[in-house]
Order: C-alpha cells, then sequence, then structure tokens
C-alpha cells in the first residue's frame, strides 16, 4: 500500500493535465454554448421584388425612417460575439453581410402594404440569412412593427429632342421614348414635364459635309431636376436623327507647341539614328468654336491629354526610306482630331536619317529630354508610333522600338 506522501505526488503529476482539460472546455463552452446579448443596433434594406409589369419596386420606410433597429439576440458565444463587434462598429460589414441582411418582399407582405397593414419585425429578422447562416436567433425587435409604403416604376411618353445643332429642324426616329422612373421621384420633381429626352450624336458632325441630308445615330439621355438617379431608364436608348447639317461658324487656334513624333514598325526604326532639327513646331488650326474650345483645353493638359485629342505631326520612316547625314527637308503629316483642319504650318522638318544596324535604344512616350532605354530589336506586325524627344538643334536622338 502507497503512502500518503507517494499519493499526493502522484496527484501533483496530474494537476498540470487536469488544469489543461478546465481550459479547453471552459474555452470550448463559451465559444459553442448559448450566449445573450442585448440592445444590438442594426440596419436592414427591404427590397420590393418585381412590380406587375416586370421592373423594380421601390420601397419607402414609414416607420423606422432610418431602417435603424435595436435587436436581442441568442446563440453560441462566438457568433455572437461577432455580431456584437459589428454592431459596435468594432468589425466591419462584409458585402457578403450586407446582401444577408437584405429581405425581399413576398407576394403576402406587399398585399398587406397595400391594405395600410403592417410587417412583424421578428418574424424578417429570423428570415434573414446573417442571422440564420450563424445559428443565432433574434428574441426580440425594436420596433416590433414595420410599416413600408411600395412606390412603384411607372411609365410616362416623352418627346426626344435634338439640340446638338442649334436652330435645325429634325427628323427623329422614334419621336416619343417610354421614360420609367419611381412614382414618389416623379412627383418630387414636379410631374412628367419636368423630364427632358434628349438625343446626342454618336457621330461628329463638325465631320459631316455641309449643306447635305444626313441620318446619324444618337444615345437617348435624360435630363431632370435634382441628381441622377440609376432607377430611371429610357427605352429604346438610342434614336436615329435625320437633318441638314448646316454652315457651322469657325474659330482659329494658333498652337505654339506641335510634337514630332516617330511612326514606323520597330524592327525598321532599330536600323537608324534620327535627328530632328526642331522637334517642336508652330502651326494654326480651324474648326467649330466648340471643338476649338476643346482643342485648346488639350493643348493646354500637353502630355496629359490622349494623343487622339491632340494635334501631332509624324515623321514616317519607311522601308524606302532616303538615308542622308546632313540637314534635308523631310515630309511630315499631321494627326488632327475629328473637325478640326490646318490652315498654316510647315510641311516639312530638317532631319539626318544614318543607318546604323544594332542600334537598340528607345525613348517612352512624349518627353522633352533626351533620355534613352534599352531595348532588344523586335519585328513587329504593324506600325507602331513613337516619339522624337524635344531635341535642341543639332542634338542627335537615337530611336528604338520603345515601349
Amino acid at each position: 500500500m502507497a503512502s500518503k506522501p507517494t499519493q499526493f505526488i502522484d496527484r501533483l503529476k496530474v494537476l498540470p493535465l487536469t488544469v489543461l482539460l478546465t481550459v479547453l472546455l471552459w474555452l470550448y463552452a463559451d465559444a459553442h454554448l448559448t450566449a445573450t446579448q442585448r440592445d444590438l443596433p442594426i440596419h436592414i434594406t427591404i427590397l420590393a421584388g418585381a412590380g406587375a409589369n416586370g421592373n423594380p419596386q421601390t420601397v419607402l420606410m414609414k416607420s423606422p425612417t432610418d431602417s435603424a433597429f435595436v435587436v436581442n439576440i441568442q446563440g453560441s458565444g462566438e457568433a455572437v460575439d461577432r455580431i456584437r463587434q459589428q454592431c459596435d462598429g468594432r468589425g466591419l460589414f462584409t458585402l457578403q453581410d450586407m446582401n444577408n441582411l437584405t429581405y425581399a418582399l413576398t407576394r403576402s407582405d406587399i398585399r398587406r402594404i397595400a391594405a395600410g397593414k403592417s410587417l412583424n419585425a421578428l418574424r424578417i429578422f429570423n428570415s434573414l440569412a446573417y442571422f440564420t447562416r450563424h445559428r443565432v436567433v433574434v428574441t426580440a425587435v425594436s420596433p416590433r412593427h414595420i410599416k413600408l409604403k411600395v412606390d412603384p416604376i411607372v411609365t410616362i411618353n416623352r418627346p426626344v429632342e435634338f439640340r446638338a445643332v442649334a436652330g435645325v429642324a429634325a427628323a427623329i426616329q422614334p419621336a416619343s421614348v417610354q421614360v420609367m422612373l419611381p412614382q414618389s421621384l416623379l412627383e418630387n420633381i414636379g410631374g412628367a414635364d419636368q423630364i427632358e429626352v434628349v438625343a446626342k450624336p454618336l457621330t461628329s458632325i463638325s465631320a459631316l459635309p455641309v449643306g447635305t441630308r444626313q441620318t446619324i445615330p444618337s444615345q437617348l439621355s435624360l435630363v431632370f431636376p435634382g441628381s441622377p438617379d440609376p432607377r430611371v431608364t429610357v427605352t429604346p436608348a438610342n434614336a436615329m436623327v435625320t437633318f441638314t447639317v448646316p454652315h457651322q461658324p469657325r474659330a482659329k487656334l494658333f498652337i505654339g507647341v506641335v510634337p514630332v513624333w516617330l511612326n514606323g514598325p520597330p524592327w525598321l526604326l532599330n536600323q537608324y539614328r534620327v535627328t530632328v532639327r526642331n522637334a517642336t513646331l508652330h502651326i494654326t488650326v480651324a474648326g467649330p468654336q466648340r471643338l476649338i474650345r476643346k482643342l485648346r483645353n488639350n493643348v493646354i493638359r500637353g502630355n496629359l491629354a490622349p494623343p487622339e485629342k491632340r494635334v501631332i505631326a509624324f515623321l514616317d520612316i519607311t522601308p524606302s526610306v532616303h538615308r542622308h547625314a546632313d540637314w534635308q527637308p523631310t515630309t511630315i503629316r499631321y494627326s488632327l482630331p475629328s473637325g478640326i483642319s490646318l490652315v498654316d504650318g510647315p510641311t516639312t522638318v530638317a532631319t539626318k536619317i544614318i543607318f546604323q544596324p544594332g542600334s537598340v535604344s528607345g525613348t517612352h512616350g512624349p518627353t522633352t529630354a533626351a533620355s534613352t532605354q534599352a531595348a532588344a530589336p523586335v519585328p513587329a506586325s504593324g506600325p507602331q508610333t513613337l516619339p522624337a524627344v524635344g531635341v535642341q538643334s543639332g542634338v542627335g536622338n537615337r530611336v528604338g522600338h520603345g515601349r
């Protein structure tokens, strides 16, 4: 028979294991056994679904007006703690959480609302996936009842207007279209007369021959008081506009910095060292006043403006290029935005084009510094536009395939 000291020592040996098991059981119970949390603030979203015409309906919350509720929940300690942290602002609601806090009204719900009756908030909350997926039960909701008003989508007919050219009579097909919007929005803006449907041309009118009868596609846009609302739609979304192209007043614009860019296949540009005496030109262009204003803004933006919206002079390098080590005039061509024409400007620039196989340096994008970057020769299946750096007179510029 073991002595009492020996028994005591044996018990001390198993004590750490006993403590560990106790802690693990406590942690398990805290995570999985029932816990309760009271007075949690939470918002939900209620959707009405499709109406009789198949269009989505809008729901107006009458009570509570801010869709804010206070709930009591019961469930596992882990799930309740997670929900408590989110409701207290110490945890973020994910997109999935927000979707799971959305309730779609049933037909029975909509009939009750139409009859002026309220909905049971406890029933709605306990049907939300946000709580059911965590096996959490909502035991109380304040306020207990939800009062709603379904805001149906209504359809109105509106005439189509063409404002791209002032004072020009146009035949529009269709002449009128259907506009769908929430009834409450229609009432707030003051009725159907406050909604205008405007046909915006998808073709540049300034590029059309003056005096000709043209039919062009146009996109329909809506104009109404207040902020844009994605619930407002127009059907159809496009129209065809027929009109006689009028003479439009033209304006001139002097551009003091027009870059000269090199254009050609990379494998060919790699073979030459091209030097441009004046890599920026001075020209005058003309066009409709509206387009000239846009061009002026893009000139001010400089390299930030897309190339197709600026004026650029191209020096084309082709397989039949004439090589020359002395300064000689080389023909250039201009890339102009649609509707803009050249009034005055040089047609050639002084260049030196020297053959040097194995040259692989290049530049990236239009710039005013003569920096280069090494690049291996790569055959190209099509032409590629390359910028010439804005070099000073007599300063060479190696050109590679760039980007």
